[in-house]
């Protein structure tokens, strides 16, 4: 085999390798896109998630707080009964 065929071949190996590592350098590009849309769905229902929590948070910290008033309401209409 000639120089130069040898050199041919080597190069078409070369080219070859070169269009499979780009070919999987393109697959890994399109995962990790869509490995980062994921991440960024995640994080938005997270964030929706703990601004839920907070709602429902204060929410039940109202609720304690009129559930006391009315304990202490029903304490004075009892201790006015009781004299």
């Amino acid at each position: 085999m000639d120089s130069f065929a040898e050199l041919d071949q080597k190069l078409e190996i070369l080219l070859n390798q070169y269009e499979r590592y780009k070919q999987a350098n393109a697959e890994l590009k399109e995962n990790l896109a869509a490995k980062e849309q994921a991440l960024a769905a995640k994080e938005k229902a997270l964030k929706e998630a703990e601004t839920a929590l907070e709602q429902i948070t204060r929410e039940k910290e109202m609720v304690r707080q009129r559930i006391d008033k009315i304990l202490n309401r029903l304490k004075i209409l009892d201790l006015g009964e009781v004299t």
